[in-house]
């Protein structure tokens, strides 16, 4: 759910009526207590920027016959996305043949048999980087080191 501005800034200036008195019992000078609304409201501002501008990651399984159930992501930028029938592919790296791009297919089928497994736990499979090292008994740092040069060969003309 959105960020509601007007309920928010109800709610916020309600406490901070409550925190001003609060304060001048407790004998602070009025500099100091406007120096801490100033912060407060500063804070309430990036908050409210942040929950305008960030949208929850949707689900592992996404339904693709309920549209309605999609992430505003998926609706909104649909063209970036590409969904293919895994039954009508043999082999693991199968994924290959659905890019449309001739020049990174062509590339991709370049890649050694480790670096293509490596691309296939992360980007098809969902592994975390942390997984993945755990997987094949390396450290985080060498899968990064990896995906590092896999990136470079990719964006080599």
């Amino acid at each position: 759910m959105g960020f509601n501005y007007s309920r928010e800034k109800l709610i916020f200036d309600r406490e901070w009526e409550k925190l001003c008195g609060q304060y001048k019992k407790a004998g602070m000078s009025e500099k100091a207590i406007q120096e801490l609304y100033e912060f407060d409201w500063s804070w309430f501002r990036m908050r409210r920027n942040y929950e305008n501008r960030v949208q929850a990651i949707p689900e592992e399984n996404i339904d693709e016959q309920n549209a309605e159930t999609r992430s505003n992501l998926f609706q909104r930028f649909a063209s970036l996305s590409t969904s293919f029938d895994e039954m009508e592919f043999s082999g693991r790296y199968a994924w290959i043949d659905t890019i449309s791009d001739d020049a990174l297919s062509r590339k991709l089928r370049d890649l050694s048999d480790d670096e293509l497994e490596l691309l296939t736990l992360l980007a098809i499979e969902g592994y975390t980087q942390r997984e993945i090292a755990r997987k094949m008994h390396c450290s985080q740092n060498a899968i990064s080191k990896r995906l590092i040069k896999i990136k470079r060969i990719l964006k080599e003309k």
